[in-house]
């Protein structure tokens, strides 16, 4: 009896871990469908700014040294409204999770009427470019050549503010309702845009004037209006109005507005903050080790955003998914979820880092054919490599939290880990062991992203996200047949 009993456990056991195995298997399934076009999408924008910086360096390590500052502060500046905009994917994974498509369409009108406004409070301070460019000068010690092209680069290039941010707003519509390869097709567009421009205006083919710099920023405004607008095709295609109500919805909706400001000010504040420390970082600690480590520290960045591009891509899959289980009233679907994307996201990540630092010279060296840029820049890689498992943390859990509405506290931990770690710990090690060279703030830098991944690791797993409400209740989702299923196998698809 006692025999047959040990059997019946067993073979219990097994039947058990073989379905959980199963509902694995169909998380990955769901998690790569959606993810694979969220990916390309976010791979494809860094191969846009990476695009950029290789065709630039040929200009010279001036050029290349001015490149990288210059794109980082203007896509600071963007971050003010992108943060906000993109959180309509949460608005619209939980709304479509409650079978309201209409209202995740007018969220995403509010993201588009939030573009406009911002787009339009900018446009005077473009003009203050040269001031603040003359100031970073004289505190950091740029290159007279180096700030000139920066200024040059900089007053184009932000003019490509309300695009960008009316592309944050309707891909995180797309991306919501798990249609994402509307924004993967419209990206890759304006790629073919942006390389033909920077070969028409970089070097002047083609009849048009070579301008450098200047060219890059003007292919770069006009690549983002060519996604802006195909995004904007599809929102108001047919097929969605028929869904959606997207022609039906557009009008300013303070509630929806608010909703979209409520959330997304901690993301934008999150997005700045993070964005803007690597403004602090390659304006003001790396100059005073000289052109050589900028150029290499640009570098390094390239590739950093090369390696955790396929992730975050995966993570915004993620935290559509996660929206979309709370939509429906399943929190602990958004949590198998997540664990199902953390160990996809160590995986790759864990693999990127080795690779970068086996190679990191020969990679350097597809870059610039500098020594002393080579040498530089393989230093720079070894911290790189060393932060990939705990950056892979950071993104997983920002986005999950991010999916259940959870925006302020990430934010004030991005917040003080950064500003306190990354930039004043940074700071201090340039000013007080310059011996250690561009090694002491990269080891700040490395520091700093190992603490927030711990950070965000224990905010999910406390669960305070559970008790977020964006929408008020509409009462049950599911009849109460499937509501007892889900209750019996809470992690079933």
């Amino acid at each position: 009896m006692d025999t047959y009993s040990d059997k019946a456990r067993a073979q219990g056991g097994i039947a058990q871990r073989n379905a959980g195995g199963r509902r694995e298997e169909r998380h990955v399934a769901r998690l790569l469908a959606l993810a694979l076009p969220i990916v390309g999408m976010t791979a494809s924008r860094m191969v846009m700014g990476f695009i950029d910086f290789a065709m630039v360096s040929r200009l010279g390590t001036e050029a290349q040294a001015a490149i990288s500052p210059a794109t980082v502060l203007v896509f600071a500046i963007i971050t003010l409204g992108m943060g906000a905009a993109s959180t309509v994917q949460t608005f619209a994974s939980q709304a479509d999770g409650r079978g309201e498509g209409d209202r995740a369409a007018a969220y995403a009108w509010q993201s588009i009427y939030i573009a406009l406004g911002l787009g339009l409070a900018l446009w005077p301070l473009i003009g203050l470019t040269a001031a603040f460019y003359g100031w970073i000068a004289r505190v950091a010690g740029h290159a007279p050549e180096v700030e000139r092209l920066e200024i040059e680069y900089t007053q184009v290039a932000l003019w490509s503010f309300t695009p960008s941010v009316i592309c944050a707003g309707l891909n995180g519509f797309f991306n919501g309702i798990q249609r994402p390869r509307i924004g993967l097709v419209a990206i890759l567009v304006s790629i073919a845009a942006n390389i033909v421009g920077n070969y028409l205006l970089i070097f002047g083919h083609g009849g048009f004037p070579a301008l450098g710099v200047r060219g890059a920023a003007i292919a770069t405004v006009v690549a983002w209006w060519v996604r802006a607008g195909m995004l904007l095709g599809s929102f108001l295609s047919p097929t969605f109005d028929e869904g959606y109500a997207t022609r039906r919805t557009w009008g300013i909706s303070l509630p929806k507005l608010a909703g979209v400001v409520r959330v997304g000010a901690p993301a934008s504040f999150q997005w700045f903050i993070d964005i803007a420390s690597w403004v602090v970082f390659m304006h003001l600690i790396m100059p005073p080790f000289g052109t050589v480590a900028m150029a290499a520290s640009n570098i390094g960045l390239q590739f950093m955003h090369l390696g955790f591009m396929p992730p975050i891509g995966l993570s915004l899959a993620l935290a559509s998914l996660v929206g979309f289980a709370i939509g429906e009233g399943r929190p602990e679907l958004a949590v198998a979820r997540t664990r199902v994307a953390m160990r996809l996201n160590l995986a790759y990540m864990g693999l990127a880092g080795a690779f970068m630092f086996l190679a990191r010279r020969p990679l350097i060296g597809l870059i610039s054919d500098d020594p002393a840029v080579i040498e530089s820049g393989a230093q720079v890689m070894v911290w790189v490599a060393i932060f990939q498992l705990s950056d892979a943390l950071c993104v997983t859990y920002t986005n999950a939290l991010r999916g259940a509405g959870d925006t302020r506290w990430p934010a004030l931990a991005v917040g003080l880990t950064c500003w306190g770690i990354f930039i004043g710990g940074g700071f201090a090690m340039a000013r007080l062991f310059p011996q250690w060279g561009i090694n002491g703030p990269w080891l700040m830098c490395t520091l700093y992203i190992v603490i927030l991944g711990g950070l965000l690791y224990g905010r999910f797993r406390s669960g305070a996200w559970r008790a977020i409400r964006l929408f008020e209740p509409a009462g049950p989702v599911l009849d109460p047949a499937a509501a007892a299923q889900i209750a019996r196998h809470p992690e079933s698809d």
